[in-house]
C-alpha cells in the first residue's frame, strides 16, 4: 500500500480534531491556489502573445460557474494566508505545536477567514447576481481609482508585513548565523515568502476579484493597469514570489509521498522546469505589456 492511498484512507476515517482539519485545509487551499495561478499566469500572458483571444478567456471567466468558484478561491486565500501566519508563529512560539494551542488555533483561523472572507463573498455574490441573474447592472467606466479606504487597507498590510520581517529578523538571519543547506534555506523561503505574500496576494485578489471584478476586466484594463511602472513591479513582485512559493509547497508535498529517490528527483526537475517556464512567460508578457488584438 502506497504512502498516498494511507494518507487518503486515514483522511476519510479521520472524524475531527483541529490540528489534521488544519493539516488538510492548508494542503488542499495551497494545491487549489496554486492550480489557479498557473492558469492565470497562462491567460493574463495572451494579452502579450495572443491578444485576440484574452476577451474569450475572460468571457469563460464571466460564467456563473466560474464566479462561484473564484469566490471559494478567495475563501481558500484568506484561509491559507491566515493558517500561515499561525504556521509560522507558532515556529517561534514552540508550545504552540501542543495539542490544546493547535485547537485553539483552527478555530481562531476559521472564525478569521470567515470575517475577512464574508464582505468579498457579499461583493463577489452581488456582482454575480446583477450580472448573470438579474441581468440589471449599472452601466459603469472603466477606471483604477481605489476608495480611500481600500488605500488604507493596502497600506496598513505592507506596513505589517514589513514589520513582521523586520521583527523575526528575517534580513540579519541571511548575513549572519550558521551556514545552511538547500532545504533550511527553503523553509526560510516559505517563511519569508509567506509574510509578502499575505499583501501582495490579499491585495491583487481585493482589487481584481472584489472592487473591480471579472466584468469590469478586458484588454484595456490590463493596459492601462500596466500603464503604471508601479502596477507593474507589483505584479512582477507578485509572479516572483508567489508562484515560487506555490511551486515549493508542491515539492514538500510530493516528498511527503514519493520515497523513491530516482522518482524525487525526477519529479523535483519537473516542478523546476514548470516553474522556470511560466514564469518566463509570465515575466515576458508583463514586460512586453499589452499588444493590440
Amino acid at each position: 500500500m502506497t504512502s498516498l492511498s494511507q494518507t487518503v484512507q486515514g483522511a476519510l476515517r479521520y472524524r475531527g480534531g483541529g490540528f489534521e482539519l488544519s493539516y488538510w485545509g492548508h494542503r488542499i487551499s495551497g494545491l487549489g491556489t496554486l492550480l489557479f495561478l498557473a492558469i492565470h499566469i497562462l491567460d493574463t500572458s495572451i494579452v502579450y502573445f495572443v491578444p485576440s483571444l484574452y476577451q474569450e478567456g475572460i468571457n469563460l471567466y464571466r460564467t456563473t460557474g466560474m464566479m462561484i468558484g473564484e469566490m471559494v478561491l478567495v475563501v481558500a486565500v484568506i484561509g491559507h494566508g491566515v493558517n500561515g501566519i499561525r504556521i509560522a508563529l507558532s515556529d517561534f512560539f514552540p508550545n504552540w505545536w501542543q495539542e490544546k494551542p493547535q485547537r485553539t488555533g483552527f478555530w481562531i483561523v476559521a472564525g478569521t477567514t470567515v470575517l475577512l472572507a464574508a464582505p468579498a463573498v457579499f461583493i463577489m455574490g452581488r456582482s454575480l447576481y446583477l450580472h448573470n441573474i438579474c441581468r440589471c447592472a449599472p452601466e459603469d467606466t472603466l477606471s483604477l481609482t481605489l476608495p480611500t479606504w481600500a488605500l488604507l487597507a493596502i497600506s496598513a498590510l505592507f506596513v505589517i508585513a514589513l514589520a513582521a520581517l523586520v521583527r523575526l529578523g528575517a534580513f540579519r538571519a541571511i548575513f549572519r548565523g550558521p551556514s545552511r543547506n538547500f532545504e533550511t534555506w527553503m523553509w526560510l523561503f516559505m517563511r519569508w515568502s509567506a509574510i509578502l505574500l499575505i499583501p501582495l496576494v490579499w491585495v491583487h485578489v481585493l482589487l481584481v476579484d472584489v472592487l473591480f471584478g471579472v466584468h469590469r476586466i478586458d484588454l484595456d484594463y490590463v493596459a492601462l493597469r500596466w500603464a503604471s511602472v508601479g502596477w507593474r513591479a507589483f505584479d512582477l513582485a507578485l509572479l516572483a514570489f508567489a508562484f515560487a512559493h506555490g511551486m515549493n509547497g508542491l515539492r514538500g508535498v510530493m516528498q511527503d509521498y514519493v520515497h523513491s529517490p530516482a522518482w524525487r528527483s525526477r519529479l523535483n526537475w519537473v516542478i523546476l522546469g514548470t516553474w522556470v517556464l511560466l514564469t518566463t512567460i509570465g515575466a515576458v508578457a508583463l514586460f512586453g505589456g499589452v499588444r493590440p488584438a
